[in-house]
């Protein structure tokens, strides 16, 4: 590697999940194993997978909350968990992304004050 270039680890571990994912669907249409049902009822955990991906790059680590939370939704309403359908839970995933940028405009306030205004509290 040339000394300018920055290994991006959270963009190869992306690449190889991909290559992972594209692995299963294709030795499933091939008919090689049966990913069929399990593809089918747990799909939502790629977006969780991504999302655990970008929570190790600081830039992105909101991205990645926002995957996991939605991720989990899903899953949550492909199962039938608790009842939930897309039906009936979408004002759950307004009310958990509701919070998120609750949470996360609360935490950049925090983080903006100047360490001195911190120290006299």
């Amino acid at each position: 590697m040339k000394n300018g270039s920055k290994f991006k680890r959270s963009l190869l571990t992306q690449g190889l999940l991909l290559i992972a994912i594209g692995a299963v669907f294709l030795l499933d249409q091939l008919r090689v194993i049966d990913f069929h049902e399990t593809l089918r009822h747990y799909w939502p955990m790629m977006l969780v997978l991504f999302g655990v991906a970008d929570l190790f790059q600081r830039r992105s680590a909101w991205r990645g909350l926002w995957m996991i939370a939605v991720g989990v939704w899903l899953q949550a309403t492909v199962l039938h968990v608790f009842g939930l359908t897309f039906r009936n839970s979408w004002p759950l995933l307004l009310i958990v992304l509701g919070a998120g940028m609750t949470l996360r405009a609360f935490i950049d306030t925090v983080l903006a004050e100047p360490k001195e205004e911190r120290r006299e509290r």
